[in-house]
């Protein structure tokens, strides 16, 4: 039961997350994707569907909520990759990092390169690349 009311609340959590991902304009997000890498699923903590629901979370991350590392109501604590599962198949479709300086890779950094190749802004990567 436990594990459960832990997964509905880092739900809770990651619904916020792609929610602001999805509604953003690429000007606003903050949030990045390596768009070179080939499985977007290695190396995520937390995979979530489309309708917000929880579809996997690792046990390391399921251990720091746990033991109160990772905060829910105001998600302090999580530091990594958010993988989400944009068709339905249960697989990471694209994942973002919450790492660095106020959770993010500097902007400058994101809008450096290429939309559709290394490091770039989710919200320019969903719109150009996957035509989102």
């Amino acid at each position: 039961m436990k594990r459960t009311v832990g997964r509905r609340r880092i739900g809770a959590l990651v619904v916020g997350v792609l929610a602001s991902l999805l509604v953003a304009s690429s000007a606003m997000a903050h949030e990045c994707v390596n768009a070179s890498k080939a499985n977007q699923d290695a190396g995520v903590q937390v995979v979530i569907g489309m309708d917000g629901s929880v579809v996997w979370i690792s046990e390391g991350v399921m251990a720091r909520v746990e033991h109160g590392v990772i905060d829910f109501e105001t998600g302090e604590g999580f530091r990594g990759l958010i993988g989400f599962d944009m068709d339905g198949d249960g697989v990471t479709d694209v994942a973002t990092y919450l790492v660095g300086p106020d959770d993010e890779i500097p902007l400058v950094a994101q809008l450096r390169g290429p939309a559709c190749r290394g490091i770039t802004n989710i919200g320019i990567y969903l719109e150009q690349c996957l035509g989102g």
